[in-house]
């Protein structure tokens, strides 16, 4: 089903909000569709765009196709608008917040579903954070935005709370060469949990900031950098170079 891109208004946002707070409650409710095409609730964009209902397999096939469809907007529209993510959110909805096995939905907080600009949760949003990260970092973002749409990796958020390390492309491909499974397209098992050994996620951000107290690290390639990490690292560094063709 195509329909036409629009922006929630406030009062479509704070029709989606309660909505959310009923499901945060424990009720079983549909999301309020109608909402996506109610001249009261939404107002139209600078241009014509139409979006499919269609399922992504991970963030990152999801990140490539709202780059792709929002390109025709005016630089900027994206970054400041609210009632346009919070409109993409309900009409992707059942993907963002699917139902569970007992038959509830649970959403989480507002800024996964109605964007906070903000710094500390603007890449929250499940659509417009994978939106972002794609923007920045196209084919070097696949590792970051594996995943299903629903879900934040630990990879993921540990590279995208810190400012300095999303918009360094170095420590992208660095991670990229330390925890890609490139035989399944997935982070390799266990990098990301906290009982893994030496070398994971969370070690390799905290390694970055000491780093930075002696060396460029920000203005370094991914290959420089997995070369300066200690020895640890060495059980996760995949061999040969960063393939920067993904």
């Amino acid at each position: 089903m195509a329909m036409r891109i629009r922006a929630l208004n406030n009062s479509g946002i704070e029709q989606l909000r309660t909505y959310v707070a009923r499901l945060r409650g424990g009720a079983a409710a549909e999301p309020p569709f109608n909402l996506l095409e109610d001249d009261r609730f939404t107002s139209e964009l600078e241009v014509d765009l139409e979006i499919e209902d269609q399922k992504f397999a991970t963030r990152y096939a999801l990140g490539r196709f709202l780059c792709e469809r929002l390109s025709a907007l005016s630089p900027g529209e994206p970054d400041r608008s609210a009632g346009l993510w919070a409109w993409l959110s309900l009409f992707f909805f059942d993907q963002v917040c699917p139902v569970s096995r007992d038959g509830l939905r649970r959403p989480g907080q507002d800024y996964r579903h109605i964007p906070d600009f903000g710094y500390r949760y603007r890449y929250r949003h499940l659509l417009y954070g994978p939106y972002q990260v794609y923007r920045r970092h196209g084919g070097h973002s696949v590792l970051l935005l594996s995943g299903t749409v629903n879900s934040e990796s630990t990879l993921y958020h540990e590279i995208v709370s810190r400012q300095d390390l999303i918009a360094n492309r170095g420590v992208v491909e660095a991670t990229i060469e330390l925890y890609l499974d490139r035989k399944r397209g997935a982070p390799k098992q266990s990098c990301q949990d906290p009982k893994a050994p030496p070398g994971s996620v969370r070690r390799f951000v905290r390694v970055l900031q000491q780093l930075d107290m002696n060396y460029d690290v920000y203005g370094m390639s991914g290959r420089d950098i997995v070369r300066l990490l200690p020895a640890e690292f060495d059980v996760w560094a995949n061999r040969g170079q960063v393939d920067l063709g993904l």
